[in-house]
């Protein structure tokens, strides 16, 4: 897949490097993007977090639709965007794909090593400089079923943000 990704024929400004302080999807993450159209976008990175002073990795594919493009002074601003993600944890010692037999049946506990949710973004391109600012705010699966299901809302287990830095080819 990601010989794909980077291999494909990319017209200017369609590829993106991305810096991203990325809340769920790491502490920092270093990525690319790649639109085929305006309006379709999908996103790589390689985010990192801390558990008990250990930094682990996981990967990160995000997908994004910009309905509306505006123009503003010779930039361009995409308002509102929506989209999809996954992210994966590459610690296989801390995570698991499903549950460990020790517990009483498939599915006592939930998966943890991949993760999806959905996410709500903008983004501001300048285009003379080809440097773009967005941000992103995100809510994991497990935090769209605890907002149905669990009357104690603390904001902070289901739904993150995140700035990210983006130089246009």
């Amino acid at each position: 897949m990601l010989i794909t990704f980077f291999s494909a024929n990319a017209l200017a400004d369609n590829w993106r490097l991305t810096l991203e302080r990325a809340g769920f999807m790491g502490t920092m993450a270093l990525g690319g993007s790649y639109e085929w159209l305006p309006e379709h976008a999908v996103n790589f990175s390689v985010g990192g977090y801390h558990i008990d002073k250990e930094i682990f990795y996981q990967s990160n594919l995000s997908y994004r639709y910009s309905r509306w493009n505006t123009g503003v002074r010779g930039n361009l601003w995409r308002p509102l965007q929506f989209g999809v993600f996954a992210s994966y944890a590459l610690n296989q010692d801390r995570f698991f794909l499903k549950s460990p037999d020790k517990y009483p049946s498939p599915g006592y506990y939930d998966e943890t090593a991949l993760r999806y949710g959905l996410e709500l973004a903008s983004t501001m391109t300048f285009m003379p400089s080809h440097f773009a600012i967005g941000y992103h705010l995100r809510i994991f699966d497990t935090g769209i079923i605890a907002m149905f299901n669990n009357d104690n809302k603390d904001i902070q287990y289901y739904i993150s943000s995140g700035i990210s830095l983006q130089y246009l080819f």
